[in-house]
């Protein structure tokens, strides 16, 4: 096939029950160049036969049986892409149908842009719209804070193919190694988002208490030696003990049984115009049908 513009790069494990939902949501995208790169990281469910079944030749299945963890498949997804541009995505998410006409409209408004992201639809146990998040658009606001966060969502992104290959994932990084790319990139990059929420993400389900103390953790040492070799110690200490208090603070609402009470405090609720908006929208992205293989 001819190079296509956009390479679509989806890691999974054990993502039987949510894989062909996301491949749908390309499927359904109104920019229809791309190709999409599915990236088994030893999957012990259904996950590879499903991938496996899709019977087009935009799609690639890429397999060795092994585990190797998100950093790892994320840079063999930078080392096979033949697009132009890299798209992430997550197996457990939905890309609404405009996203990447819209990112790529982004790029074409100004071609310094580096990488563009997306605000952000959440969703619930069930699949159904919790809120939603918009993000700054311009790279100033969204690395206004790199000592606390970087208002991009590393999900949403589509960059340049060459933007990645000079900021390759650290592979020893399995955890916050989004904040560890902002981190390490944003003197040298020019960020940008696409305000509007282009990207579903089941928030409800994704949250693990376990998974985001270890986040805070490695966070909070990233940015120790980040400042620390900048020659800034107090920033070092500060910073990174900035993450433990809001870990800590995480820590006790969930002990107070208040999750959902601290989920919240991530979105903007939904009016019920923008709920039945998405609702539909996400019901034609599940309607959209996938070439299979004849079983």
């Amino acid at each position: 096939m001819e190079q296509p513009l956009i390479t679509v790069g989806i890691p999974f494990y054990n993502s039987e029950k949510t894989l062909l939902d996301a491949v749908r949501s390309v499927f359904a995208q109104t920019l229809q160049d791309w190709e999409l790169i599915l990236v088994d990281d030893g999957s012990s469910d259904q996950s590879l036969t499903i991938a496996q079944s899709i019977d087009d030749d935009r799609v690639r299945v890429l397999s060795d049986g092994e585990n190797k963890k998100l950093p790892a498949r994320l840079n063999q997804i930078i080392d096979e892409a033949r697009g132009k541009y890299i798209a992430r995505m997550d197996a457990d998410d939905l890309c609404t149908p405009q996203r990447l006409e819209k990112q790529m409209q982004r790029f074409q408004q100004d071609t310094h842009i580096d990488v563009v992201g997306t605000g952000m639809l959440y969703l619930d146990e069930a699949g159904r719209p919790l809120g939603k998040i918009l993000l700054p658009p311009r790279h100033e606001k969204i690395c206004q804070t790199p000592y606390r966060t970087f208002q991009i969502s590393h999900a949403t992104i589509l960059a340049r193919k060459e933007w990645f290959t000079k900021h390759r994932y650290d592979e020893k990084i399995t955890l916050g190694q989004d904040f560890h790319l902002w981190l390490r990139s944003f003197r040298q990059s020019k960020f940008a988002n696409v305000p509007d929420p282009l990207y579903c993400y089941r928030l409800e389900s994704s949250f693990r208490l376990k998974k985001q103390c270890k986040d805070r953790r490695l966070s909070a040492r990233f940015l120790f030696d980040h400042y620390r070799k900048q020659k800034r110690p107090d920033k070092a200490v500060f910073y990174a003990a900035m993450q433990y208090l809001r870990m800590f603070a995480e820590i006790a609402y969930c002990a107070a049984g208040a999750k959902k009470k601290l989920l919240a405090r991530r979105y903007h609720k939904l009016t019920d115009k923008e709920r039945n908006v998405f609702e539909t929208e996400i019901q034609n992205i599940i309607n959209t049908k996938v070439p299979l293989h004849a079983t």
